[in-house]
């Protein structure tokens, strides 16, 4: 089984700046590296906040009614009986299934699960954003208004450096986690469907 490719509309990495590292130049183009680590953050934590929203609409909307249905679906039975009509009874097994039809949907399709993953990947993303801006802050405040040493510059694009990879690599463990959770929905599906009895003509 092919694995599944996101939208195209899907996050991506923007473009590093040009920068020359000229004498004279060295604190300008570690603001624009820093600038750069930032929108990568951010780009990442706002694609996945309209993700998210997207995704709990949908989850909210399916368990409403999943709920809505189970309620009618065990009172129906009850009015039936009281009412004197056990024959709409039935109608209760009807509306169950449709409710769990609600659920199976919403597991399928991943709604509340991709919901869940995407704040968690959000909020881990600018908890590292916010650990890399003290950061970047506390080696700022070492240099001073100087111009920064070779070193020091060094440091500052290391510590750049491994803020952009944690925030890849937490984009990463979201995409493989979506992945895994796709292959056993189709898994689980292509049994279902390997496991249907034959459909008999005539």
């Amino acid at each position: 089984m092919s694995a599944p490719v996101r939208r195209p509309d899907d996050l991506g990495l923007p473009d590093l700046p040009a920068l020359t590292w000229a004498p004279g130049g060295l604190r300008a183009d570690l603001a624009a590296l820093r600038a750069w680590a930032e929108r990568v953050a951010d780009e990442a934590v706002d694609w996945y906040m309209a993700e998210k929203r997207l995704k709990a609409r949908w989850s909210r909307r399916l368990r409403s009614l999943a709920i809505v249905l189970a309620t009618l679906g065990g009172a129906v039975p009850v009015v039936a009986l009281a009412s004197h009509r056990p024959e709409y009874g039935n109608w209760g097994y009807l509306l169950l299934a449709l409710a769990a039809g609600a659920v199976a949907y919403d597991r399928f399709f991943g709604y509340s699960s991709a919901w869940l993953r995407y704040v968690a990947t959000a909020t881990l993303i600018q908890g590292e954003l916010a650990d890399f801006r003290v950061g970047w802050a506390r080696e700022m405040a070492a240099v001073g208004d100087r111009e920064p040493t070779a070193d020091e510059v060094r440091a500052l694009i290391e510590t750049a450096r491994g803020f952009v990879r944690r925030v890849n690599d937490a984009v990463r463990v979201e995409t493989d986690a979506w992945r895994a959770e796709f292959d056993t929905r189709m898994g689980e599906l292509e049994v279902g469907l390997q496991g249907r009895p034959p459909i008999s003509g005539g």
